[in-house]
């Protein structure tokens, strides 16, 4: 009887452990990118079989037409540039250090080749499993007639670098590079002759389809095309100008003498089906990321890659495109409700869920630059602040964003419904870093050299506002966090240690300085609130700011947000995964397990109590 009981008493104690585990909360992956790498080049040398190189020593492959993209392993880290194959079996790599790699089974085992020189290579041509030529900084042009196996100099008569050289056969081969250089041989490159670019841009990359018809691309948005392989012509590239200047592009291909695609800066993809005679950019841009590489397979279907591991799809000439990969470096996220939430990020990224965050979509917020803040009024209307003086307005739940600002104004006053005045017209043209909504009236933005602005009309209009009246100095520094309880009262933190507190709406504000980069601040009532910063900071302040204490925390990582759902309880997010947790009120903080080492921006609730993280690589954490 009495080992009956004992029996009966350890199996409830063993229940009611499990349950208690089964009961706690974990932070749980809902998003990652799975490459983190910047993609320089995809090609193809058949249907099915294609390679993507990049940073970080990325080798990635496709024997299924890109349907799936497996990783090939290296044992080093080096920044890849291009990639060649002649066959299903053997390619070439070249990279930074004079990196020549080369393998003759698709890429199970890659040879590391002794090219004799360090220099950063930009690009390679083959045109058979001998006979290959390479190219880089300084004027640098190398050949090889046995595979790679033993590299030769050639003097090319410039120190430009070249950026792209193309062989079509083991004789004819041209190179482009700085300065508008086109370099001609039919010598297999022992001799090289100069030929008029029609342009002192730097030349990024060449094509040619035979002997007479070609194509360079570079700076500027330059295009030049050749019919006789003797003479070239510039191409008028249409291209926008994103930021005041035409956008580079960085590579083009064709699949035949009309259709060619040319990738360029800020995710312009170029489109000719004339021999160029016409280049259009093709609207909407899918990303916004800088693109380095095009492989057009057909007329119909073709890749291009880029930064932020940018893989694009298209199977109708690019019409549409299907986005296989790209990572959003994510920078803040809001809830308006269970269901709908938004985040948004570098390279004017914004991300949308609908089913409570199980999944994200993105929506084109008509920005390439950064985007820094966001907030909704409710579930159709809402507004991001980000760099370049960025504030953009929905009123359809983001599935369009208007710009209410003006890049080009440079403060001249020109955007209606934003105003700076008097001694502050000059940051209106300045980044915003942050944004709080305090209710469906009042908002505040904060951000660069002490630009700070307020809405009370629901975001109809903006005015800029003055913190520093006293000339503390907090008026120039950058403002990275803001959070008002009400429409009285806030606080503002940013650089060298700056604190700013408002009682009456932001007539006033009493302002302390310190010495860490503070990054966020978040109150629970007037007199209590907490801000967080680089190496670990966190601080308390139990008297309304006028007293504040470090606290002592388990990290020296940069922390760069905090969340409290009550007087005891909160969370720090920072660099590298670090998630710190508090029960007691910051008298003790514990890091929490992280499933990430990505770099973690921002944490908040939804209102039915879930919390959220966002950060790099398109990093969304659930707990």
């Amino acid at each position: 009887m009495e080992r009956r009981i004992i029996f009966t008493l350890v199996l409830l104690l063993l229940i009611s452990t499990s349950s208690l585990v089964m009961a706690q909360k974990n932070w749980v992956t809902v998003s990652e990118a799975k490459w983190q790498s910047s993609f320089s080049d995809v090609f193809f040398v058949d249907n099915q079989n294609g390679w993507i190189v990049g940073s970080n020593s990325i080798i990635l492959n496709t024997a299924d037409g890109g349907k799936t993209w497996i990783q090939q392993p290296i044992p080093f880290r080096l920044e890849f540039k291009k990639v060649r194959f002649i066959s299903p079996k053997i390619g070439w790599v070249v990279g930074e250090n004079g990196t020549v790699l080369r393998t003759v089974d698709g890429g199970q085992f890659w040879n590391k080749l002794n090219t004799g020189n360090r220099v950063a290579l930009l690009d390679v041509s083959f045109v058979d499993e001998m006979h290959g030529w390479a190219c880089g900084d300084g004027g640098f042009v190398m050949s090889t007639q046995d595979g790679g196996t033993s590299w030769f100099k050639h003097e090319v008569g410039t120190n430009n670098t070249i950026e792209g050289i193309h062989f079509v056969n083991q004789q004819v081969g041209w190179a482009a590079g700085g300065g508008g250089t086109l370099l001609h041989t039919k010598d297999g490159g022992e001799s090289w002759s100069f030929q008029t670019s029609a342009t002192v841009n730097t030349l990024n990359a060449i094509a040619m389809l035979d002997e007479k018809a070609g194509w360079s691309v570079g700076a500027g948005g330059a295009v030049v095309s050749t019919v006789d392989g003797k003479n070239w012509q510039v191409q008028n590239s249409n291209v926008p100008h994103s930021n005041g200047m035409p956008e580079p592009i960085y590579d083009v291909h064709f699949a035949d003498k009309n259709n060619g695609l040319a990738a360029a800066e800020f995710g312009v993809i170029l489109r000719t089906t004339d021999g160029g005679t016409q280049w259009r950019p093709l609207l909407p841009q899918q990303v916004a990321a800088r693109l380095q590489g095009v492989h057009m397979k057909s007329a119909s279907e073709a890749w291009v890659v880029g930064d932020k591991a940018t893989i694009l799809h298209t199977t109708d000439g690019g019409d549409t495109w299907d986005i296989v990969s790209n990572i959003k470096d994510l920078r803040a996220v809001h809830f308006a409700n269970d269901k709908l939430g938004w985040a948004v990020g570098l390279a004017g990224s914004v991300i949308h869920t609908n089913d409570g965050g199980n999944t994200w979509v993105p929506q084109h917020s008509g920005d390439v630059f950064e985007l820094f803040g966001i907030g909704f009024i409710d579930k159709k209307r809402g507004y991001i602040v980000g760099s370049n003086a960025a504030l953009l307005e929905t009123d359809d739940g983001g599935k369009t964003w208007k710009s209410l600002s003006d890049p080009g104004d440079e403060g001249h006053g020109r955007a209606k419904r934003i105003k700076f005045g008097g001694t502050m017209g000059w940051k209106g043209a300045l980044a915003s870093y942050a944004m709080s909504f305090c209710s469906k009236t009042h908002a505040w933005a904060v951000g660069e050299t002490g630009r700070v602005m307020r809405t009370t009309d629901a975001g109809e209009t903006w005015h800029g506002v003055d913190i520093d009246t006293n000339f503390s100095g907090a008026g120039f520094n950058n403002l990275f966090g803001v959070h008002f309880l009400n429409e009285k009262i806030g606080w503002i933190v940013g650089f060298a240690g700056t604190i700013a507190r408002t009682t009456d709406g932001g007539e006033t504000w009493a302002i302390n300085m310190g010495s860490a980069e503070l990054q966020d601040v978040y109150a629970v009532n007037p007199k209590t609130a907490w801000v967080v910063g680089s190496q670990g900071t966190i601080m308390l302040t139990v008297d309304g700011g006028e007293t504040w204490i470090d606290q002592t925390v388990p990290t020296d990582e940069n922390l760069n947000a905090v969340l409290f759902i009550s007087d005891k309880q909160g969370w720090v997010v920072g660099d590298n995964g670090t998630i710190l947790h508090t029960n007691d009120g910051g008298v003790t903080w514990l890091n929490d397990s992280s499933p990430t080492k990505n770099n973690l921006r921002d944490i908040v609730m939804s209102p039915n109590g879930t919390l959220w993280v966002i950060g790099d690589s398109t990093t969304i954490l659930r707990y």
